[in-house]
């Protein structure tokens, strides 16, 4: 069962609670209505919080609050402590034996297989998961916003910064083109110049595999034809499963993707690998070292 907001935001310090609704509902009134306030006392709150903190929180452009350079210093902060409420009315409600489930983000670039070998340890731990998936510059807008608790992405998150938050590499894989029996069987002589006159159906650009593909098929294939691109990776496997296409599939999952679609190896992305990066928020999840294999 979700944390219930409001139990959560009574836990919080009243003028922190006001800035965060505020932002969180763009408007003084729509934070009033939610808090159960009168806008002149959610408007007195912000100007106690704004005073205490030596800096105005908001500014008007039109009808429309923004938050000031300090105010985004400020909302940051109050974020953080809103979390260890969090922390602790799902510890509460855990005792309970009313576990709050950890609200996973992954992106939807990362292989499917790869994401159940991450988070099966904390299955395995009798954790409830709640998983959604979205892009990766979504999702980590959403942890660094609290409102994730996990993460699991390809691309590596070089602009979460923060106490509460926690990286690390849960694998890597190298990366090979497959392809139906067929077709698997022709190509394998003379690759990689035989998939020249080719489809290729390719990850989605931007993204961290498609920018290493780009730049493997520049140097070995560089007339290579790119019929079909899609942020899903498995409607790719079925696209090739199809008899027409050449697909990228990390090595480390290729012989249970190959199995699934009946594919076959065409022949290895040699210097093209991608990984699998683990963020997590330090207030609720635990540190779980995996490996995956390669």
């Amino acid at each position: 069962m979700p944390i219930r907001r409001n139990a959560t935001l009574s836990l919080l310090h009243p003028d922190l609670a006001a800035l965060i609704e505020t932002v969180r509902h763009g408007t003084v009134s729509a934070a009033a209505d939610s808090l159960r306030l009168s806008q002149p006392a959610l408007s007195a709150r912000l100007s106690r919080l704004a005073k205490a903190t030596g800096g105005a929180i908001f500014a008007r452009h039109g009808r429309k609050l923004q938050l000031t350079a300090h105010g985004s210093r400020v909302h940051d902060g109050a974020s953080r402590v809103l979390r260890s409420c969090e922390a602790l009315e799902a510890s509460i409600r855990s005792g309970s034996n009313n576990a709050t489930p950890l609200r996973v983000g992954t992106a939807d670039a990362v292989p499917k297989l790869v994401v159940r070998r991450i988070l099966l340890p904390y299955i395995a731990l009798g954790v409830k998961l709640e998983c959604r998936e979205w892009r990766s510059d979504h999702l980590e807008e959403e942890i660094q916003s609290h409102r994730l608790d996990l993460l699991v992405t390809d691309r590596e998150p070089v602009s979460l910064r923060g106490e509460d938050l926690a990286t690390s590499v849960e694998g890597k894989s190298a990366i090979v083109f497959c392809a139906r029996k067929v077709l698997a069987q022709k190509l394998q002589k003379g690759f990689p110049q035989s998939i020249e006159d080719c489809e290729l159906a390719l990850p989605a650009a931007p993204s961290p595999l498609r920018e290493r593909i780009d730049r493997w098929l520049l140097r070995h294939v560089p007339r290579a034809r790119v019929t079909i691109e899609a942020e899903d990776r498995s409607l790719l496997h079925h696209f090739a499963q199809a008899g027409r296409f050449v697909v990228p599939i990390a090595k480390s999952t290729a012989s249970i993707v190959e199995r699934q679609f009946d594919l076959h190896r065409v022949g290895e992305l040699n210097g093209v690998e991608e990984s699998y990066y683990l963020v997590r928020s330090t207030w609720r999840v635990p540190d779980l070292r995996r490996d995956l294999d390669r």
